[in-house]
């Protein structure tokens, strides 16, 4: 592990006579001799994790030419075997390089001091449990380090929830602030994170997807991509109101594609600064999400998507036509792609796959509803990517979602008969956002 040396250890260093240096006098029956000494860390200190140890050559010379031997003061902090130094564990060392006399030179010593700072610990996961009702008993929580090393749970808001264990109890309403703390060692440092948690009437805050839209194919945050113009949906069609309130797809499909064209009654929307930052500005309809998320996540400087931190569902207004809303199955998905990748699963494109969280929606009306999709308990993963050990919620947590994708579970068209044809049309009315 890395330790970084401290500027004032460094000039304590440099500046012997202020750190109790000593050197060798006339007095002492010979000649005056000077000596050259520095510890062999430049800038840097590295302590190995036991059972290794960090060693190093030490290197001093002085006038007479003599053999020097060194000493540890600090022996705890760290040890010298002949010209070998070990650092043992973050703390001050000193060092005491001396010449016994040679040659006719007097004896000289001098005295060398670093300060090794103990070893961040970085937190690795601590999930938050999202927003609790005001009661809520046996809320599990879990947090890991990259040390490994136990953790413990305090909360700092004792009117609001209480921490006993791995286990919350909410009290009343608010935030609900717990902390993960590790109490740290001789080589890691004591480190606490924080997490929010709202609970009863409390809100997290307001994370907008999109606020408009500019046109059929822009949103004022980001791109629409749609598919339509293609052999198996011979009138799809997508527009913006007057007024970009609202946003409508509509796929009517005429000769039955065959089974493999499924679910193409769909579009998605992209993140802030998704279709920006590679530069797609046209055909938009055949820019497909794996394409437009790999090149993306090329580019990982530039702000994309929305991180969802503990905001508890996906709000948005969704209008179907009544033809479809009354047909024998008038679901709809809705897929959140989040910027996760794998590089190792490609497709024929070679487009890197993304994880997906999927929910499926069972409309309640035909006319324009308010739809609030739990994050925690509607989203489940649908596509992992081949990548294993992944949970939905932490998945979210971690990585922005850059894409969100509308689409009609079965839309007309999708068997080899097209009897009891429907258009599969959506109509999104203000904002997406997370709360």
């Amino acid at each position: 592990m890395k330790f970084q040396v401290s500027a004032i250890a460094l000039g304590c260093a440099a500046l012997m006579s202020g750190c109790g240096g000593g050197g060798g006098s006339s007095s002492s029956g010979g000649i005056e001799q000077s000596m050259t000494f520095s510890l062999p860390f430049s800038g840097t200190a590295v302590i190995g994790v036991p059972p290794a140890t960090a060693t190093a050559t030490l290197q001093a010379e002085a006038t007479s030419g003599g053999p020097v031997t060194y000493t540890s003061n600090t022996p705890d902090t760290c040890s010298v075997s002949g010209d070998k130094l070990s650092l043992l564990k973050a703390g001050e060392c000193s060092v005491t390089a001396t010449q016994a006399g040679y040659n006719g030179y007097a004896p000289v010593s001098r005295r060398q001091v670093l300060v090794i700072p103990k070893n961040p610990q970085k937190v690795v996961s601590f999930p938050n449990p999202g927003w609790q009702p005001v009661g809520a008993t046996s809320v599990p929580l879990s947090a890991s380090f990259d040390t490994g090393l136990p953790v413990t749970f305090t909360s700092k808001t004792p009117t609001v929830c209480s921490v006993s264990g791995n286990t919350l109890t909410t009290i009343g309403n608010g935030m609900c602030t717990v902390t993960a703390n590790q109490a740290g060692t001789d080589i890691y440092a004591t480190t606490a994170v924080d997490r929010n948690i709202p609970v009863g009437t409390e809100l997290p805050t307001k994370l907008t997807f999109l606020s408009g839209y500019k046109d059929g194919d822009n949103t004022n945050e980001g791109g629409i991509g749609h598919w339509g113009n293609q052999w198996w949906c011979n009138e799809c069609s997508h527009s913006a109101s007057s007024d970009g309130s609202s946003f409508t797809f509509t796929g009517s499909f005429g000769s039955p594609p065959a089974s493999w064209q499924y679910n193409h009654a769909s579009f998605q929307i992209f993140g802030k600064n998704v279709m920006d930052d590679i530069n797609v500005t046209t055909n938009k309809d055949n820019a497909y999400r794996g394409f437009l998320l790999a090149a993306g996540f090329s580019n990982p400087t530039a702000p994309t998507g929305v991180q969802v931190d503990i905001q508890g569902g996906l709000h948005f207004n969704l209008a179907q036509n009544p033809e479809w809303f009354g047909s024998s199955n008038n679901k709809f998905n809705v897929e959140l792609i989040l910027a996760h990748f794998n590089p190792n699963k490609v497709d024929s494109n070679n487009y890197a796959c993304a994880v997906t969280l999927m929910a499926t929606v069972q409309p309640t009306a035909a006319a324009a509803t308010d739809y609030n999709i739990s994050l925690k308990n509607q989203f489940t993963l649908s596509e992992s990517c081949d990548l294993s050990g992944l949970d939905a919620w932490n998945e979210l947590q971690s990585y922005p979602v850059v894409e969100i994708r509308f689409s009609a579970v079965q839309p007309n068209g999708q068997t080899a008969s097209a009897s009891g044809s429907y258009d599969s049309q959506f109509t999104l009315s203000g904002p997406i956002f997370f709360q």
